[in-house]
């Protein structure tokens, strides 16, 4: 049932505890995602003004409009002057798999997959190389920065290094269109054996404002990737900043006691 501003909804809110190493306003926010994640908060459903949540959480007005900025941040909420603070409907999450390219996640979703070249060259590995490529120190390299973009919206802003000594020709492929790991497969018979990943949250940059159509400091996931073929030489090094309001990582392990 939806609420207006002056019938807030009854929240079973957990005052915050001042002996817990847990920052209080930190405290609030995960209390009142909590909430909203439950359902407990429905979509347009209004929260008390600062004054009662003050009072309900026994902390300044302060600490609850630092954990009201962090949700308003991640989009859950909303405020308007003269509405109060209400609850957003959730965003729609598309879930990217990690033992996939993206063309191919893209393909699977229903999207047209398509980069957008931001930079192009060619060179050899030297001391200044990403680490996880020191190993192949003085081998010749590829590197693309692009932008990789679902049915024309931009997804997500890609940094790839790639070791070309086995597909020295790669480099006049059409990466505005190709698929890398299908090009390495299907061209230079190279088949990828492991794919690792470390994943985190970042703050979106300047740069990356601009080209994936996010405010300054939107969250983002970053994704470092060390790419081997089966053989166990690694081929390709990339940080890749998707979306996080659009796109979430799934994966899936096999428990084994």
């Amino acid at each position: 049932m939806t609420s207006t501003l002056s019938n807030p909804p009854v929240l079973p809110i957990h005052p915050v505890d001042p002996r817990s190493p847990i920052p209080l306003y930190h405290q609030v926010e995960i209390d009142l995602r909590a909430l909203i994640e439950s359902g407990a908060l429905n979509p347009t459903d209004t929260l008390p003004p600062e004054t009662e949540l003050s009072r309900l959480y026994g902390v300044g007005r302060q600490t609850i409009r630092m954990a009201l900025s962090r949700l308003v941040t991640d989009r859950l909420i909303a405020r308007q002057a003269g509405r109060g603070t209400f609850i957003l409907t959730p965003p729609d999450r598309s879930r990217f798999y990690l033992d996939q390219s993206f063309s191919r996640q893209m393909a699977e979703m229903g999207m047209k997959p398509t980069s957008r070249i931001l930079d192009s060259s060619t060179g050899s590995l030297d001391a200044n190389a990403p680490r996880a490529l020191h190993s192949r120190l003085g081998a010749p390299y590829l590197y693309l920065a692009r932008l990789r973009l679902g049915d024309n919206q931009p997804i997500g802003l890609q940094y790839s290094t790639i070791v070309i000594d086995r597909c020295p020709t790669l480099p006049s492929h059409d990466f505005t269109r190709e698929s890398l790991y299908d090009v390495l497969a299907n061209q230079y018979h190279l088949s990828i054996g492991q794919i690792l990943h470390s994943i985190t949250a970042v703050a979106a940059d300047a740069t990356e404002s601009d080209a994936l159509q996010v405010p300054e400091s939107a969250p983002l996931l970053q994704v470092n990737t060390v790419t081997s073929l089966e053989g166990g030489e690694i081929i390709e090094f990339s940080i890749s900043y998707y979306r996080a309001d659009l796109y979430e990582y799934s994966t899936t392990h096999t428990y084994r006691g």
